[in-house]
């Protein structure tokens, strides 16, 4: 089942929306148009069930940091619908363990890329656990 997130900003630059599109794009999201973004894609049934480890969770995790460090950005409303499962199981081959950055956020996008991919590698590398 898919997992469908829409979104109103106030105060985001012309070029945000541009790289918000590209950063879902690449965790595998498709764009439904405007600020609706649906994962997986639709059409799509190469996976057994959703990847959030790799591609749900970074995903929410840089839309988050950008809402949190982007000055002037105002969260006017958000609604994340979901109905889905999602898990991973080695001796059965089910799903997927974290992947790297470079596989994780490797989809392709739609149009001009508005993100570096080597900035988004970077940013899901550098994430690590805040207790030694």
């Amino acid at each position: 089942m898919p997992i469908v997130i829409t979104f109103d900003l106030k105060g985001y630059e012309k070029n945000d929306h541009g790289k918000l599109k590209t950063m879902f794009e690449k965790f595998g999201w498709e764009n439904l148009g405007g600020t609706a973004y649906r994962y997986p894609k639709l059409g799509t049934s190469d996976q057994p069930v959703e990847d959030w480890l790799n591609h749900v969770i970074p995903a929410l995790m840089m839309f988050r940091s950008y809402l949190s460090t982007r000055q002037g950005v105002i969260l006017k409303r958000l609604s994340i619908d979901t109905n889905t499962s999602s898990g991973y199981n080695p001796k059965t081959s089910f799903g997927h363990t974290v992947l790297p950055a470079n596989e994780a956020a490797s989809y392709d996008h739609v149009g001009q890329s508005k993100f570096s991919q080597s900035l988004l590698e970077a940013w899901l590398n550098g994430i690590t656990f805040p207790y030694p």
